[in-house]
């Protein structure tokens, strides 16, 4: 009974945990330090333990116990290792995990800073081309002014140039008319002056001077050829003078009538032609010989 009782005893103090599935290995390794204990105090004393048949019980105890041990410490080194691989795999998991976030996260910010520099690289060609084009516009605007008032003032040059064509060819065709006016009144001047000397050679046969015919003729004559260059000075003189103040010499020329008729001080003050009343467009300083 004795001997039950102690394999019993043993068998309680070294498996606690083997046959039972609700003993885990944390309340294994509380209750290891008792057991433990009582096994070194069955060593030293084995009356201690079990009284008769000490020496069956401490070959016993000391079988169980190591075995007990022995299982023990493969199990714990079991789980440790167990732990640390798993430890280990969720660290290394999770390093991996945080890096791959990581690398995302830079691959994504630098994307979004590719994309924003090449967006501001893109308005600032936009705000560089526009300013360019707004010069630009700005420019072929000045020269199209510039080439409008060019070709007016091409068309301003043509009108003038064919006026001035014009007016010389009314200038020449005034010169011929002035040429046939001298000429005519060359003529009539010699008709008068062959009508004066037949007239005085008639006066002097009628009143029987013989000698003095020729005499009184050539006098009268003479009369006659001086009486004209008088007139011929004075409507010279008259016709250099302004028709207007009859004191300034002629040296404006109205248009569209031509006529010389106006000193350079009365062409200010006048409207129209003195000569045919015409209304005054323009008019051009010329100069007399």
């Amino acid at each position: 009974m004795a001997i039950q009782a102690q394999l019993y005893n043993s068998e309680n103090i070294g498996f606690p945990f083997c046959g039972s599935s609700s003993t885990s290995p944390q309340d294994w390794m509380m209750m290891m330090p008792t057991t433990a204990t009582t096994a070194a105090v069955a060593v030293e004393n084995p009356s201690c333990v079990g009284g008769v048949g000490g020496g069956f019980n401490q070959f016993c105890f000391n079988t169980q116990q190591k075995q007990q041990i022995h299982q023990f410490q493969n199990h714990h080194h079991h789980h440790q290792q167990k732990q640390s691989l798993y430890f280990e795999n969720s660290i290394s998991v999770e390093d991996e995990k945080q890096r791959l976030e990581i690398d995302h996260y830079i691959r994504s910010q630098n994307e979004k800073l590719r994309l924003l520099l090449q967006e501001q690289r893109k308005q600032q060609l936009e705000m560089i081309l526009k300013k360019i084009e707004s010069k630009a516009s700005t420019l072929l605007r000045q020269k199209d002014g510039e080439i409008i008032k060019a070709n007016n003032r091409a068309m301003e040059l043509e009108i003038l140039l064919k006026k001035l064509e014009m007016e010389t060819q009314a200038w020449q065709r005034m010169a011929l008319e002035y040429e046939s006016m001298v000429f005519s009144l060359n003529n009539t001047l010699e008709q008068m002056r062959e009508k004066a000397t037949a007239s005085c050679f008639l006066f002097n046969n009628n009143n029987g001077g013989g000698a003095g015919v020729a005499e009184d003729a050539e006098s009268c004559c003479d009369v006659e050829e001086d009486h004209h260059h008088e007139l011929e000075e004075e409507e010279e003189e008259k016709w250099k003078l302004c028709k207007r103040c009859n004191s300034g010499d002629l040296c404006v020329v109205f248009l569209p009538c031509r006529h010389l008729c106006s000193c350079k001080a009365c062409d200010a003050f006048l409207d129209s032609c003195p000569v045919c009343l015409a209304p005054k467009k323009a008019s051009i300083e010329v100069l007399i010989d």
